[in-house]
């Protein structure tokens, strides 16, 4: 739930910068490599959490 929770926010954070930081720039080829970035982090982060979750689950049925 750690991994969710950190997750979430450092990619809002990551999200509001190189948005605002695309945004004041305004060169379209800038635009489209922030665009991609974002995507490729968001598919790690996905793919963090589902793994996290996964290694929970088999810590929880361990414990019983």
């Amino acid at each position: 739930m750690d991994n969710l929770i950190s997750g979430i926010i450092s990619a809002l954070v990551f999200i509001a910068f190189v948005g605002g930081l695309a945004e004041s720039i305004g060169a379209i080829p800038f635009i489209i490599i922030v665009v991609i970035v974002i995507i490729m982090m968001l598919v790690v982060l996905v793919e963090s959490v589902k793994e996290g979750f996964r290694g929970e689950k088999i810590r929880r049925e361990k414990n019983r």
